[in-house]
């Protein structure tokens, strides 16, 4: 009984493994993050506006217009009454 490994069959071996373990890879990476970014609870429904100076978004109802040459800028109130 010959125990070796024949040079085709290790040189197919090492051909088709890196393939064979990046299908692998994906499809567990793929299966894993496939639910994610579907969970938009978090997000108020409607336009939300961000505030000019810090960033932080409200609806527009609760954020303070200015208007500065034509254009108007959206502060929230904290921000507002630093202004």
């Amino acid at each position: 009984m010959d125990t070796t490994i024949s040079p085709e069959g290790l040189a197919g071996f090492f051909a088709w493994a890196p393939l064979a373990l990046g299908v692998i890879i994906y499809a567990v990476a793929w299966a894993a993050k496939r639910d994610e970014g579907h969970d938009n609870s978090a997000v108020p429904i409607g336009q939300t506006f961000a505030c000019a100076n810090c960033g932080r978004r409200g609806v527009r109802e609760h954020m303070v217009p200015q208007t500065h040459s034509g254009a108007i800028s959206y502060y929230c109130t904290r921000c507002a009454a630093a202004h």
